[in-house]
């Protein structure tokens, strides 16, 4: 999956795309997913909606600010809590390293499955599993911890 920043009439949006096949592609936007199929030119021939976000309704009074949302997390490595951080919604479908592997930088962690695809989530540095955060089959969210690394 790829994520992209779009700026369209001065508005940020935030898109993320998963290639489904050669001319089909799941892509996220504001909440809403859709399937988007190309047509023979490379044009986008047809837009379908496949889940309808659901209106939240707002407090009438003011209430303290909210915390930023999940898209403002910083990279792990900028925070210094050497969290692996999931990069998009899904459900984990393996454990692939167990706390006291040593890995290397890429090397697979856990398999992520999102929007019908299979995601191996590796290290992003050398270092060794300190804690697994995690279990087969447990839904997660955008930036939700999921392993931690120690200097290794």
């Amino acid at each position: 999956m790829r994520r992209y920043q779009l700026t369209i009439n001065g508005k940020t949006y935030t898109v993320d795309i998963a290639e489904l096949s050669s001319d089909r592609f799941a892509v996220q936007l504001d909440g809403r997913e859709f399937e988007v199929q190309l047509s023979e030119s490379g044009d986008i021939g047809e837009i379908t909606p496949r889940a309808t976000p659901v209106p939240v309704a707002l407090p009438a009074t003011p209430a303290a600010p909210a915390a930023p949302p999940p898209a403002a997390l910083p990279p792990a490595a900028a925070t210094g809590d050497n969290l692996i951080r999931a990069p998009m919604p899904g459900t984990i479908l393996q454990i692939v390293a167990q706390p006291g592997a040593k890995v290397k930088r890429g090397q697979p962690i856990i398999v992520l499955e999102a929007m019908k695809m299979n995601n191996s989530i590796g290290a992003p540095r050398d270092g060794v599993v300190a804690a697994i955060l995690v279990k087969t089959g447990q839904s997660v969210g955008y930036g939700e911890p999921l392993a931690q690394l120690a200097e290794g």
